[in-house]
């Protein structure tokens, strides 16, 4: 195998989250040589542009993509959430290794003691999909903007005043801050995540067998089935940023849940639906069709 290159965002959590796939290739092929690529996007240039205005959900991945496709580099290390439902022509994801915990959470400052249930909080987001749901679910809620690396937004949540803020789970898990952190899950059933959240994609040349099949080794496969589905129901809903919609695909026994969220439009409160069944591809297309009645 020759030297190999990745490539991924330059943010901590990119490059820790690029750090865990090249650990895992190791273990599998501690001859192998593998440079890891920082590349910056747009998506983390424009801290202040919401993500619609500038480019909607393939902002984090276009430069990297591009790189890939001329071969700068030889595979790619994504946040699944960050990639759109159709990939460039000639990439293919190749791996997904076990996700990581897929909900949100609201991380409060140290020693509060006001919780979501309570209402009336200033809470930090600027996802819109987030923004609906706590519209939705809970009382007198007030969003203030924020957008930026993990640790931008918690030194935002001390330097604004604000009750808290909220973010992936996954995130906090992979950089190590979450058991050091005053937080709360958020359950999917009145919370849905984003589509692929905690979920990685490593993603490859379609014509580059042999890193292809490198990639394959620390792929999960229950994993594969959340993220096919999931991206179906995306696919489906023609999604990206600028459209508050969620989906979770989790396995639980022999049994699949699928929560989904869509609010159609600025007027749209939005709502979620649950669909239990063997098939995780099946029931997005159901969730698909009852969000769209």
């Amino acid at each position: 195998m020759r030297n190999l290159k990745v490539g991924t965002r330059k943010s901590p959590l990119a490059m820790k989250q690029t750090e865990l796939v090249v650990e895992m290739l190791k273990a599998k092929h501690p001859e192998l040589e593998i440079e890891i690529v920082g590349i910056s996007t747009l998506g983390d240039r424009d801290q202040k542009s919401k993500l619609s205005e500038i480019g909607g959900k393939g902002i984090f991945a276009k430069e990297v993509e591009r790189e890939l496709i001329d071969s700068e580099i030889d595979f790619a290390v994504h946040s699944l959430k960050d990639l759109p439902a159709i990939l460039p022509e000639g990439l293919v994801l190749a791996a997904h290794p076990k996700r990581a915990n897929p909900l949100d959470c609201v991380v409060y400052p140290e020693y509060s003691e006001k919780r979501i249930s309570d209402g009336g909080l200033r809470l930090g987001t600027g996802s819109s999909r987030r923004i609906k749901q706590l519209e939705l679910h809970f009382s007198e809620v007030e969003t203030v903007p924020i957008r930026g690396k993990i640790e931008t937004r918690l030194e935002k949540m001390l330097d604004e005043h604000l009750d808290g803020v909220v973010l992936a789970c996954a995130g906090l898990e992979r950089m190590g801050y979450l058991e050091h952190l005053l937080y709360e899950p958020l359950c999917p059933d009145s919370f849905v995540p984003a589509v692929g959240q905690g979920i990685l994609g490593v993603e490859c040349r379609m014509d580059d067998e042999e890193v292809f099949q490198l990639l394959k080794e620390i792929s999960d496969l229950e994993t594969e089935q959340m993220a096919i589905a999931e991206r179906k129901f995306l696919e489906l809903m023609n999604g990206n940023c600028d459209i508050p919609l969620g989906a979770l695909a989790q396995k639980f026994d022999e049994e699949w849940v699928f929560n989904a969220f869509l609010a159609k439009d600025d007027n749209d409160a939005g709502r979620s639906v649950r669909f239990t069944g063997e098939n995780p591809l099946s029931l997005a297309v159901q969730a698909y069709e009852e969000l769209m009645k």
